[in-house]
């Protein structure tokens, strides 16, 4: 089998755990980087005493499998339509909200966590993996493609002989790197940033339960946080160090990133309450930037640290 001739589908489970059945002209994610660990698990040893030396049997105690792959930023073709990656985020912990013709929104939720079903198809073998729930780290670098970088968590299940199918992945638009042209707005606390990177890692726990009764994959926590890194603006101009000081109290700052300009092609990032956690010097190609930590806080309701809105 060829290594690299390999692909996923992926489809929102209407119950937990039981295949919906994806499609290679519905279902299909154009992916970068795909990978998977096709049987992991905790592992114990019988360490039985004997009259000899020797190794003990090892067994796996409760096994799962994982997909890693990337996924470009880019919107969905006209506004009010759903990205192609939209299940993904949605097994992700948020919620999607449709408005037609407008937007398509995605906020973070606390319960009634989605799920999806991944085939993955490698040469002629396919692997059906229920139940996966996953997490995410965002990448807008500029002189970049953008990326989404997904993990996730699903029920192991043997692969099975099948025939390749073709995907349909015409759903997913080309990407635009990230530059001065194609990201016209990134704010802190309103001022325009001159930014050159923006890591955002989702930050969710997703463990793995085998229990009497019960196998399932969860999501209990989420963290959110990253990292931006801006050329320094003078203190006249912006005084940063009073957004990211916390040791005579916490000040939190709205933040956002707008990527794309043509309607159907935006995708727009909104932070409305991050701390920035610290400050390091570094070299921006011999001008003086800033490496700033953030954390992305939920605000007195809850569910509300993070949006991404496709217009």
């Amino acid at each position: 089998m060829k290594i690299r001739k390999h692909y996923i589908l992926a489809k929102i489970e209407a119950t937990y755990g039981v295949d919906p059945t994806p499609t290679a002209g519905a279902n299909a994610i154009l992916t970068s980087g795909l990978n998977r660990k096709i049987y992991e698990g905790n592992k114990v040893t019988r360490n039985l005493d004997r009259a000899t030396l020797g190794a003990d049997e090892e067994i796996n105690t409760g096994p799962y499998a994982m997909v890693e792959f990337g996924v470009e930023i880019a919107g969905a073709g006209a506004a009010g339509d759903v990205p192609a990656y939209g299940p993904l985020l949605r097994a992700c912990g948020f919620a999607e909200t449709i408005t037609a013709s407008t937007s398509v929104e995605y906020d973070p939720v606390s319960t009634g966590y989605e799920s999806i079903t991944i085939w993955y198809d490698q040469d002629g073998e396919r692997q059906v993996i229920k139940g996966c729930r996953g997490t995410v780290r965002f990448s807008l670098n500029a002189e970049a493609i953008p990326m989404m970088y997904f993990t996730f968590t699903g029920l192991y299940a043997k692969p099975t002989a099948q025939s390749l199918l073709v995907p349909d992945i015409s759903s997913f638009l080309f990407p635009l790197p990230v530059n001065n042209v194609n990201t016209p707005t990134c704010t802190f606390d309103a001022y325009d940033a001159i930014m050159q990177t923006l890591e955002i890692d989702w930050g969710g726990d997703v463990p793995y339960f085998n229990l009497v009764n019960l196998e399932k994959v969860d999501i209990t926590d989420r963290a959110p946080a990253g990292t931006a890194t801006i050329l320094a603006p003078a203190l006249a101009t912006k005084d940063m160090f009073a957004l990211a000081e916390s040791h005579n109290g916490v000040t939190t700052t709205d933040f956002q990133l707008v990527h794309g300009t043509a309607a159907g092609n935006i995708v727009t990032i909104d932070a409305p309450t991050a701390q920035l956690s610290g400050i390091t010097e570094v070299d921006i190609k011999g001008d003086l930037g800033y490496q700033m930590g953030m954390r992305l806080l939920p605000g007195a309701s809850g569910d509300d640290e993070f949006k991404i809105t496709i217009t």
